[in-house]
């Protein structure tokens, strides 16, 4: 019993130890170094939001993303060769949901799969007497579990077209936000007042969308009525692609998503 508790106290010590000191001055470590002159290079003409940032907000930016870049595991996969200049896209666009938080927002994240193209996923159900089979085709997806998966070809969408409302990058880093208190309930770590602002002014738009797709044409991509977890990850997507419209048709929501990731992006689109 005495070997076991002792052991127990030293597993607790190397944890504590690993989280509070190493890991910090690991990090410290990273970012003691010059960010690369390619790098800015590549979030010059891929990261479209960097180059209107202050340059305060910019070099919050880079240091999250360097971080990023030395802590993350990349593959690729069906053949798809992840690049440098993959990787630093894929981070630059992440870190924007991040650029004004804490960098350990992401700590949970482990790897980022990178298909070439949209990809197929088979699921296995039964409702205890049949077992059926079915395909479907995605462009990404994120697990509780530190993973994001992302499709290349839809990444370079958004990209070619910053002003349109879809980003899967942003939208499935939306999910792993999160996925911080555990579950993807559209609902991110909030306490006290703003969390309960959060719930009421989400709930109330999102049954306002549910209504709205059977009366006239949504203000959101519909995608994001499926559920409250999609309309989180959605509506990031139009906070810092198309954030003049989301601020127009939904001044409370966009002032939660303000609050929320701390910066205001109508500031910088001008």
């Amino acid at each position: 019993m005495l070997l076991y508790g002792l052991g127990a106290i030293a597993v607790i010590a190397f944890t504590f130890f690993y989280l509070f000191f190493y890991r910090n001055w690991r990090r410290q470590r990273h970012l003691e170094q010059p960010f690369p002159d390619r790098w800015r290079s590549v979030l010059q003409s891929m990261v479209p939001l960097y180059r209107r940032l202050p340059a305060s907000l910019a070099r919050q930016l880079e240091q999250h993303i360097q971080l990023f870049l030395a802590e993350k595991d990349f593959y690729g996969c069906d053949g798809f060769d992840v690049t440098e200049r993959v990787r630093v896209a894929i981070a630059g666009h992440a870190c924007l949901l991040i650029m004004a938080r804490r960098y350990s927002d992401y700590d949970e994240v482990q790897s980022i799969l990178v298909y070439p193209d949209a990809y197929h996923v088979r699921s296995v159900a039964s409702d205890g007497l049949v077992v059926s089979e079915r395909s479907q085709i995605r462009a990404g997806e994120a697990s509780s579990r530190g993973q994001v998966l992302l499709a290349w070809a839809e990444c370079e969408n958004a990209i070619r077209e910053p002003d349109e409302a879809h980003n899967v990058i942003l939208h499935e880093f939306a999910h792993q936000l999160d996925y911080l208190d555990g579950t993807a309930d559209g609902a991110p770590p909030l306490s006290g007042e703003q969390a309960r602002h959060w719930q009421s002014t989400m709930t109330r738009a999102y049954e306002n969308l549910r209504h709205s797709l059977h009366h006239r044409h949504p203000w959101l991509d519909p995608y994001g009525a499926t559920e409250p977890a999609e309309f989180f990850a959605v509506l990031t997507e139009a906070f810092f692609q198309q954030p003049s419209h989301l601020r127009t048709e939904q001044p409370g929501v966009y002032q939660a998503l303000c609050d929320f990731y701390r910066v205001d992006p109508q500031s910088f689109h001008g």
